[in-house]
C-alpha cells in the first residue's frame, strides 16, 4: 500500500486494520519526502523544491522560518518481501539537538546489493523521522559518505569496524555576554579569570599596592552583548538568555587615567606612571603612598615594578616597633621609613631612607642608600650610613660617620670615625679620618673591578688549564725520548742494512720497515709534544702578562688615615698575578697618612707617606 503521510508511525494502526497485517509484521520505505515552508506568518506555505535554501545560517535560524514535512511511504508485509541484510544502527544527537550522526555497527554478515545503500539510507531516514527530526535538510556530505561505505561493502565483503557518520547540523547559539569589569593592574596585566587570585596564597603576599607603567591597559570594562539563538534539526528555535548587567556603580577617574570607549567596551589607560589608587570607585594614578606601617597585619609584602616611580613613606618611628615588619618584602621605586627594618625583611629600590636600624637579618638591595643605623645587608651603588654595628656592606662608593664593627667592599670607602673588628676592602680608596679601635683589615683588591666583564675569570680559568697540562707533558716527553734512546742503536743498523740492500738491489723486508716508521712515528710525537709545551708555555706567560698589566691599577689605589694609628690593624694589598698578599701591621701611635703598593726590584712593598 503506497500512501501519502504526515507520519507513517501515527498511521501504523490504521493501515494495519486496513491491510489485515498485524502491526508486528508491518513496516514501510520512504519513497518521497515533502518539505514545505514559510517566513512570513500571512502567507501560505511553500514546497521546498531545492533543499539548499535551508543551508544558510541567517536564513534557517530565522524565528519566523516554519517547516513541516510530510512523506510518500509504501507499507508492506514483512513476511512477503525479502529484503537484505542490514548492519545495526544507532542515532544519537547533541544536547541541543543541532548535530545528529549515525553509528553503523561492524558486521561480517553483510553483503552487498544494488539496493543496500538504499536500503541503508531508508532506515537511517525512518529513526530520523521517529524521534523527530527533519529529514534532508543541512546534510552536507551524508549521502556521499553512505556511497563510500557501500562500496567498501562491496569491495572487501564486510563492515570490519563501526564508523560513525555525521547525518546533518543545525546551527548552535551564540550565548550572551555579560558584562565584566576587567582589572589588569591586579592580575600583572593579565585577564582576571574569575578564580579567586588570594586562594592559597600567604597573606603575607596579598597585593596592597599595584603598580602600572605610563601606556599600561589598566582596566577594561566589557560591555554586555546579547547572544545569538541557534536552531535545532527538529526545527525549533533555541532560544538564549538576556546578558546580566553586573557592573551598576558608575566608574570615574582622576586626571592620569585616559577613557577610550569603543562600541563593545570601554578600556582604563595610565597616563603615568605609579600606582591604581581606588577611593569609593574613582580610579587614579598616584606617585606618593604614606602608610604607618608595613606588615602582616596592615598591608602585607608590597612589590611593584622598579620604573613605576612608585614612593613610599613608612611613617612607624616607634623605636620599639618595626615600620618594615619581619618577613615583609618591599620592592619600589623609593622607599623612606621613619623607624625600623624587621629580621628577614627585604627591601629592592632605586632610593631607600631608613632613619631608624635595619635588623641583622635584614636585606636592602638600591641604586642609593641612607641608614641610620646599619645592622643588616646592604647591597647598593652609592651608601651613607650614620652608624654601622657588625652590618654588611657591598657598594661601588660608601660613606660612614661611625663603624662598630662590620664587614665592607666598595671601590671607595669613606670613614669619619673607625673603632674595632672590621674588615674595609677596597680597590680605588680607603679613607679614614679617626682610628678609635684596632683589630680592622684595610684590605685594597681590584680583582672585582678587573672581573666585571669576566676577564680575571676567563684568564684564571685559562691558566688553570695551562699548568694542569705543563705538569703532564714532561712526563710523557721524557718517556717518549726513553724510548727513542733506547732504540736508537738498532735503528741505525736497520738503516745501514736498508742502505745496502738498495745497493744490492734486493727487496727489504715489511718488518725493518715497519719498525723504521714506527720510529719515525714516535720522534713526530716527540717534537710534537715539544712544540705543544712551548706553545703552552709562551700562551701562559702573556696571560700572566696581560694580568699583571691588568692589574696595575693597584698602584693608585690608597689607603689614607688622617689619625693615629693604633696597633694591630692589618694592612693587605693582594695581587692577582703572582697570588700573593703584601701585608703590614701598624704601630701604636705610629702616622703614616697614606699606604700604597709600589713594585721595587726586589719585588713589591708598601709605601708609606705623610703627604696625602
Amino acid at each position: 500500500m503506497v500512501e501519502d503521510s504526515k507520519n507513517p508511525f501515527d498511521d501504523f494502526n490504521a493501515v494495519s486494520r486496513s491491510m489485515g497485517v498485524p502491526p508486528e509484521y508491518l513496516d514501510f520505505d520512504i519513497l518521497e519526502i515533502y518539505t514545505s515552508y514559510k517566513n512570513n506568518p500571512q502567507s501560505d506555505m511553500a514546497l521546498a523544491t531545492d533543499m539548499s535554501i535551508f543551508d544558510d545560517d541567517a536564513f534557517f535560524v530565522d524565528e519566523k522560518l516554519f517547516i513541516i514535512q510530510s512523506y510518500k511511504v509504501k507499507f508492506y508485509d514483512i513476511r512477503k518481501e525479502s529484503r537484505a541484510h542490514l548492519p545495526k544502527i544507532s542515532l544519537g544527537a547533541n544536547r541541543t539537538g543541532t548535530k545528529v550522526a549515525v553509528t553503523i555497527k561492524e558486521d561480517t554478515l553483510a553483503k552487498y546489493t544494488p539496493t543496500f545503500e538504499k536500503e541503508l539510507v531508508n532506515a537511517i531516514y525512518k529513526k530520523m523521522l521517529k524521534a523527530g527530526f527533519l529529514i534532508g535538510i543541512r546534510d552536507h556530505g551524508f549521502r556521499k559518505k553512505i556511497s563510500k561505505l557501500a562500496s567498501i561493502l562491496r569491495i572487501k565483503e564486510i563492515i570490519d569496524k563501526s564508523e560513525t557518520i555525521v547525518i546533518a547540523t543545525g546551527v548552535e547559539p551564540e550565548p550572551s555576554t555579560d558584562d565584566k569589569l576587567i582589572k589588569y593592574y591586579k592580575n600583572n596585566g593579565k585577564e582576571d579569570t574569575g578564580d579567586d587570585k588570594t586562594k592559597g596564597r600567604r597573606d603575607i603576599d596579598r597585593g596592597f599596592l599595584h603598580s602600572v607603567l605610563e601606556g599600561d591597559l589598566i582596566m577594561e570594562y566589557l560591555k554586555p552583548i546579547r547572544g545569538k539563538h541557534g536552531k535545532n534539526l527538529k526545527g525549533q528555535v533555541i532560544p538564549v538568555d538576556d546578558p546580566k548587567t553586573t557592573q551598576e556603580v558608575q566608574i570615574t577617574v582622576g586626571p592620569n587615567i585616559k577613557v577610550d570607549e569603543v562600541v563593545d567596551c570601554i578600556k582604563y589607560i595610565a597616563l603615568k606612571s605609579g600606582y591604581v589608587s581606588e577611593e569609593n570607585n574613582k580610579f587614579d594614578i598616584k606617585e606618593e603612598l604614606d602608610v604607618n606601617a608595613i606588615n602582616l597585619k596592615s598591608t602585607g609584602s608590597i612589590t611593584t615594578d622598579l620604573a613605576s616611580d612608585v614612593k613610599i613613606n613608612v611613617k612607624e618611628s616607634n623605636y620599639l616597633k618595626d615600620a618594615i615588619g619581619a618577613g615583609m618584602k618591599v620592592e619600589t621605586t623609593e622607599v623612606r621609613a621613619s623607624g625600623n627594618v624587621g629580621p628577614d625583611a627585604v627591601i629592592k629600590a632605586k632610593t631607600v631612607v631608613i632613619e631608624g636600624n635595619t635588623h641583622a637579618q635584614s636585606k636592602i638591595y638600591a641604586q642609593n642608600a641612607n641608614i641610620s643605623l646599619h645592622m643588616g645587608f646592604l647591597e647598593c651603588d652609592e651608601a651613607r650610613i650614620d652608624r654601622l654595628e657588625g652590618g654588611k656592606v657591598r657598594a661601588k662608593v660608601v660613606h660612614l660617620n661611625r663603624v662598630l664593627g662590620g664587614d665592607i667592599e666598595a671601590d671607595e670607602i669613606y670613614i669619619q670615625t673607625l673603632h674595632s673588628n672590621s674588615t674595609l676592602k677596597a680597590s680605588a680608596l680607603i679613607s679614614l679620618e679617626e682610628l678609635k679601635g684596632d683589630n680592622n683589615k684595610f684590605i685594597v683588591d681590584v680583582k672585582n673591578v678587573l672581573n666585571a666583564n669576566g676577564d680575571i675569570t676567563a684568564h684564571s680559568a685559562r691558566m688553570k688549564v695551562l699548568e694542569d697540562e705543563l705538569k703532564a707533558l714532561p712526563k710523557e716527553l721524557e718517556f717518549k725520548r726513553n724510548i727513542i734512546d733506547s732504540n736508537k742503536h738498532s735503528i741505525n743498523m736497520i738503516k745501514e742494512r736498508l742502505m745496502q740492500m738498495r745497493q744490492e738491489g734486493t727487496t727489504p723486508p715489511a718488518a725493518f720497515l715497519k719498525k723504521l716508521k714506527d720510529f719515525q712515528g714516535l720522534v713526530a710525537e716527540y717534537n710534537q709534544i715539544l712544540k705543544s709545551i712551548n706553545s703552552k708555555q709562551s700562551e701562559l706567560a702573556t696571560l700572566k702578562d696581560e694580568l699583571v698589566s691588568m692589574e696595575s691599577i693597584i698602584f693608585n689605589a690608597k689607603i689614607i688615615n688622617r689619625d693615629r694609628w693604633t696597633e694591630l690593624n692589618e694592612i693587605k694589598f693582594k695581587l692577582i698575578e703572582p697570588p700573593i698578599d703584601i701585608k703590614y701591621s701598624t704601630k701604636e701611635n705610629e702616622i703614616i697618612r697614606v699606604m700604597t703598593l709600589k713594585a721595587g726590584v726586589n719585588g713589591y712593598e708598601i709605601k708609606r707617606s705623610n703627604e696625602i
